[in-house]
């Protein structure tokens, strides 16, 4: 299936606040029924007191069908020095016209500094849709279109990128015709698929989507490439149909200056472990032995180089046998690279096996890792030495297993050596045992009744003897919890199903003062230098990133589900490492 997206030119048409609001949309003026496009609004607030004090308000969308919708936000720095950056958000939205005549595409309103901002109607003029087409036709209930979602757009040279294959429909029958999910090949780029089971079905206003293919892609070259369409079969009829869904371009950042000179193509965060599979044993000279390099983190994990084993006239050394476990999550790649290695000793005493150097690019912290090389010493022994260590024992059990194996002795009979089993039950035992399990079984509920009494005085909560609202008792309740932060946390849930954002938000800017009140934090700066001080930069960094998604959803025209569970899973995760 293939369908022409109008090319999308941005026309700044409102720039007001002597240049420091700036409010964009961009428009399409043709299009037919069904056929997508998308629908682009651009916000730029620059300087230090501006405050975006309202959500986007979009316009009326109602005649035409919600495909998808996405937000992105940027941070551009104009002058470092004088710290003057620019706010960019940037709001999209896949639509579909519902039916062919004049629409009318509203202003788009938004409230900053007490100033509302909007920007120019338009008219879009929607015709019938072609009946000539040879896919799925988009006006009937058998339309399915498929959309591959690129989670970060803009990473490193062989970072590797999570991509989500989604199919969109109105028809729920449709997803059952959907299958051999097929990847071309590309030179500037690996596409590995991780998952080839559907998700349920989800269903947002009147469209139905489903996820049918999960990937990961690794690019290999630096600047701006693109991930080729990715085709599947679709059979509304008896005739199956191949339909593919968009491109995604990919801006691919080259690696920072500082490349240790050992440095592969590692980028993620890895921890590197060298073992030996013959512990504990006496290393003889010519017999073989088994190392394992183990290589584990997140990252490139499938592309991975390792470090390789030194040469030297010391040993010899096979080719190694190289496993790899990998499993795709929402942060990124995760598993392990095993390297196992067969070893010959050519030389007694004292050796070494040393691999080569091994270093990391984290993208996270933007910075190289240098790990080092990993290094094992064995003590290797001659058979003579072996059996000088042996003790008198140790010699006669050779020499008796020896005589076992080399020379024909008689059967023996050991029928007389089994065991016989007891043909009467000793009660005594029996009633023993009874009688000691039910002595633990009563001292269990014993302390186990006493616990719950102490967990039933602890919650006890006096409640004042005032008519209150049901809203009033929940507050007092919640406030006179010993454990804030783990009821902070199941309020939130209790406003994420009840689908009540605007509490859900509010919840989180008190779970946020309360954290700050216990770090003796008054504002955000003090904040995050104390939480670096005590739990690291890589908390604090995952604190950032999660205040700029809060912000960003808060102001956002229209509230995702998925995005309000991912962001609730995030405040969970990460405020509970910084209450720890």
């Amino acid at each position: 299936m293939q369908h022409k997206i109008p090319h999308i030119l941005f026309l700044l048409l409102t720039v007001l606040g002597y240049g420091q609001v700036k409010l964009a949309i961009s428009e399409v003026k043709d299009l037919k029924v069904n056929q997508r496009f998308k629908l682009t609004v651009l916000l730029e607030i620059s300087g230090e007191n501006m405050e975006q004090e309202t959500p986007l308000q979009a316009p009326d969308l109602s005649k035409f069908d919600m495909i998808g919708s996405a937000s992105e936000r940027n941070i551009i720095e104009v002058d470092r020095q004088k710290g003057n950056v620019i706010d960019q958000l940037v709001y999209q939205w896949v639509l579909a016209p519902k039916q062919a005549g004049k629409v009318k595409i509203g202003s788009v309103l938004v409230t900053v500094n007490g100033k509302i901002y909007k920007t120019e109607p338009f008219d879009v003029i929607v015709k019938d849709a072609d009946r000539n087409s040879s896919v799925a036709d988009n006006a009937d209930t058998n339309d399915l279109y498929l959309n591959l979602e690129v989670q970060d757009k803009e990473v490193y040279k062989n970072q590797p990128v999570k991509a989500i294959l989604r199919a969109y429909s109105r028809n729920y029958n449709n997803f059952r015709k959907v299958g051999n999910v097929q990847v071309a090949p590309q030179k500037n780029m690996n596409v590995k698929q991780v998952s080839h089971t559907k998700s349920e079905i989800e269903s947002r206003q009147g469209i139905a989507s489903q996820v049918i293919g999960t990937f990961m892609i690794f690019p290999k070259e630096s600047g701006s490439i693109e991930i080729d369409p990715i085709s599947a079969s679709f059979s509304p009829k008896s005739t199956p149909l191949k339909i593919s869904s968009n491109a995604v371009k990919l801006n691919v950042k080259k690696l920072p200056s500082g490349m240790p000179h050992h440095f592969k193509n590692a980028v993620g965060r890895f921890a590197i472990e060298l073992s030996n599979k013959n512990e504990g044993e006496i290393f003889e000279i010519d017999k073989p032995l088994n190392i394992v390099l183990k290589v584990s983190g997140k990252g490139n994990i499938e592309s991975l180089v390792l470090p390789e084993l030194s040469k030297s006239t010391d040993y010899i050394f096979y080719e190694p046998k190289l496993t790899t476990q990998s499993s795709a999550k929402e942060s990124g790649l995760t598993g392990a690279v095993i390297a196992e290695y067969v070893v010959v000793p050519k030389k007694a005493g004292l050796i070494s096996l040393k691999f080569e150097d091994f270093s990391f690019f984290d993208p996270t912290l933007k910075k190289y890792t240098d790990l080092g090389a990993q290094e094992l010493r064995l003590d290797i022994k001659t058979p003579e030495q072996i059996a000088e260590a042996k003790s008198t024992l140790e010699r006669v059990n050779d020499y008796t297993n020896t005589v076992l194996e080399t020379v024909n002795t008689p059967v023996l009979q050991t029928q007389h050596l089994k065991v016989k089993e007891r043909d009467t039950i000793n009660w005594k035992v029996v009633f023993g045992n009874l009688a000691l399990l039910s002595t633990f079984a009563a001292l269990f509920f014993l302390v186990l009744r006493k616990k719950e009494k102490k967990k039933q005085k602890k919650l006890t909560v006096p409640l004042p003897l005032v008519s209150t609202s049901i809203a009033d008792t929940e507050e007092l309740v919640r406030k006179n919890m010993v454990n804030h932060f783990e009821e902070n946390i199941e309020y939130l849930k209790i406003l994420k199903d009840q689908n009540d954002f605007s509490k859900f938000f509010s919840a989180y800017d008190e779970l946020n003062k309360e954290t700050k009140l216990r770090y003796d934090a008054e504002d955000e700066k003090t904040f995050k230098r104390k939480l670096e001080s005590a739990k690291g930069q890589h908390l604090t960094e995952k604190y950032r990133i999660l205040g700029e998604r809060i912000q960003m959803e808060k102001f956002s025209p229209i509230h995702s589900e998925e995005e309000i569970n991912d962001l609730f899973e995030a405040i969970k995760t990460i405020y509970s490492e910084i209450n720890k």
